[in-house]
């Protein structure tokens, strides 16, 4: 029998039917539209962050590393050199150039800082400064004789604080009020760029670290 509007009741539910599967179709890729980013923006944000955490658990271990050389080196004339073979070995995975300086310190204690000016440049009788092309500097040259780059020479990268000036015998009497006598305390910061992959959270962020350690004293 047919409907008042002339047509059969089965054709009208059809219509109905098919409309309400186009509206449940555009109400899903609304919903799509406004999930879709939030979902993206949450696997990136925990890939660019995971990246993150790893480049500054990087940066932690070598701060670590670098601190117990140069403790160990004590006054060794090579102290530096070996800090920084190091400093570098620990930044294998990641790469030495993403470092933009390493500063090797004299601290007053356990709970001190790397001076304000030494994140500048080196400080006379205070720290060293040293930049990623520094470490490829080399100890010694191809005939085994002793470069112009450590040691406390003139033109020296580690003269400003010189390693045999350092402290490292128990009976050390520090002229500097500031210090504490004994051995000295040793500072290693870092300073490293991360780059961010996606950009969505910026492009860099700086990654630093600061270790300081007392230097093992000379044995008698």
């Amino acid at each position: 029998m047919a409907s008042d509007t002339g047509h059969p009741p089965r054709h009208r539910g059809v219509r109905v039917r098919r409309e309400e599967r186009r509206g449940e179709r555009g109400t899903a890729l609304l919903e799509a539209a406004f999930v879709t980013p939030l979902f993206f923006m949450l696997i990136f944000g925990i890939m660019e962050f995971g990246f993150l955490f790893r480049n500054y658990l990087t940066v932690a271990n070598t701060t670590r590393e670098g601190a117990r050389t140069a403790s160990v080196s004590g006054s060794a004339p090579e102290a530096d050199f070996l800090t920084l073979r190091t400093i570098e070995h620990a930044f294998d995975a990641w790469g030495i150039s993403n470092v933009e300086f390493v500063v090797i310190y004299h601290a007053t204690g356990p709970d001190d800082s790397v001076p304000d000016a030494c994140k500048l440049g080196p400080v006379a009788g205070v720290c060293n400064y040293y930049r990623p092309s520094e470490f490829q500097l080399g100890l010694v040259d191809a005939s085994g004789d002793p470069t112009p780059y450590f040691q406390c020479g003139p033109a020296s990268v580690d003269r400003h604080w010189c390693p045999s000036d350092r402290q490292t015998g128990l009976t050390d009497v520090s002229p500097d009020p500031a210090y504490g006598n004994g051995p000295a305390y040793i500072g290693v910061y870092v300073q490293a760029e991360h780059r961010y992959l996606t950009g969505f959270f910026g492009s860099t962020t700086k990654l630093t670290d600061d270790r300081i350690i007392r230097i093992e004293p000379n044995k008698p």
